[in-house]
């Protein structure tokens, strides 16, 4: 039996965010039918998708893929060929997604029909900032952002796309620019980058790579897999972080914290020692040996040692 055919063609041009829903929508949807919904963005744009119902009849146990039951599948292009990110049944909500070009495909196949599924419905956007609100978007870039001391001073900044799906086959770059004499400090809070360590392309591993400069920093290893990085302290004012998806598997990626703060330079740092004591609350004598003078532009630490 020949499925039916519905389905939209959805053009940036037309507009650059709605919904979209399966037929009779809150209402059951028609069994054999086939609903293709394709997403025609254009130039650095992205097809961002996140469903916000989802009921789809499963009379068992999801199968592997999703195979034999009513489902949802979602397609993208690489290299001119297309690709499934992955199938979706039952009643738990697919992850945000995120297409790795301007255009994406959502296929949708009943198998059944029955009173007690509402069928799905889907937000979709054409973003050009890959899902990341935070920093300066670098025109320089097609994924580049730019966090810089003088606008502000900490914040976050995440993965494409995140908490959702990264896009396949993208590559992202933050830019840290602080102050002269500052350093900038990263947290990673959450961590799940596809990938086995040392995250080389003979792995087939998806990788997040730190750098002081613009170019590759030899001495700091990729960072791939679920554990996350140790805090970052910059050696300088600058400081990179890419993000690199290859065209395999899929993450929800990273959220970290980033902070400006000024450097203590250990040349600066005079111990002063003499022989005084001072009295305590308490009304007690104590000598003090030492203490240590920071040197700091407008700020002067005082450490006593005793």
């Amino acid at each position: 039996k020949v499925p039916l055919s519905c389905g939209q063609v959805i053009s940036s041009d037309v507009s650059k965010n709605g919904s979209f829903t399966s037929p009779n929508y809150p209402e059951p949807y028609p069994a054999d039918i086939l609903c293709v919904y394709s997403f025609m963005g254009k130039g650095k744009e992205r097809v961002q998708i996140q469903f916000v119902d989802f009921d789809l009849h499963l009379p068992h146990e999801p199968p592997r893929d999703c195979d034999g039951v009513d489902v949802v599948m979602v397609f993208i292009t690489i290299n001119g060929q297309k690709e499934r990110v992955d199938n979706f049944c039952g009643n738990k909500s697919p992850p945000q997604l995120m297409s790795n070009g301007p255009s994406m495909m959502v296929e949708f196949k009943s198998r059944h029909s029955s009173n007690d599924v509402k069928g799905f419905k889907a937000i979709f956007r054409f973003v050009t900032d890959f899902g990341v609100s935070s920093g300066a978007q670098d025109h320089a870039s097609v994924c580049g952002f730019i966090f810089d001391s003088n606008v502000r001073s900490n914040g976050t900044f995440v993965s494409p796309n995140y908490p959702g799906y990264y896009p396949r086959d993208t590559e992202c770059h933050y830019f840290f620019q602080g102050k002269s004499k500052e350093r900038v400090h990263i947290t990673f809070n959450k961590f799940n980058v596809d990938g086995i360590p040392p995250c080389s392309q003979d792995t087939a591993s998806d990788y997040v790579e730190l750098s002081n400069y613009r170019t590759v920093d030899r001495k700091i290893p990729r960072h791939c897999g679920v554990k996350k990085p140790s805090v970052i302290e910059s050696d300088a004012d600058f400081f990179r972080v890419t993000f690199k998806s290859n065209s395999k598997f899929d993450g929800t990626g990273f959220e970290a914290t980033y902070q400006f703060k000024p450097y203590i330079d250990p040349a600066t740092v005079k111990r002063i020692s003499n022989g005084n004591t001072n009295s305590t609350n308490s009304g007690k004598e104590v000598e003090v040996n030492s203490f240590l003078l920071f040197l700091v532009p407008n700020i002067v630490y005082l450490f006593f040692y005793v």
